[in-house]
């Protein structure tokens, strides 16, 4: 189930994304998954949420955007920054 280590690719580029930002809260995480990419769509959703469940990141939202190809790319990270 390769879909288990995508999503955990996904998450380590996440906390990555975030360093620069202390204090900010990750709110939605775009993806970009095209039809031959050999990604199950269903199975990356559940993997993300297993991953996340009781983490900091369970409330991240998955935003799996459908393309063309083999294309399989991070394309947006909404973070939340902390109120002064």
């Amino acid at each position: 189930m390769h879909e288990l280590g995508i999503a955990n690719s996904i998450l380590e580029a996440v906390e990555a994304e975030m360093r620069p930002h202390p204090g900010a809260r990750a709110l939605r995480i775009a993806v970009t998954v095209g039809a031959l990419s050999g990604v199950d769509r269903d199975s990356l959703e559940f993997c993300f949420g297993a991953l996340t469940k009781g983490t900091p990141f369970e409330t991240l939202a998955l935003d799996l955007k459908e393309a063309a190809a083999d294309e399989l790319q991070l394309t947006c990270l909404e973070l939340e920054e902390p109120t002064p």
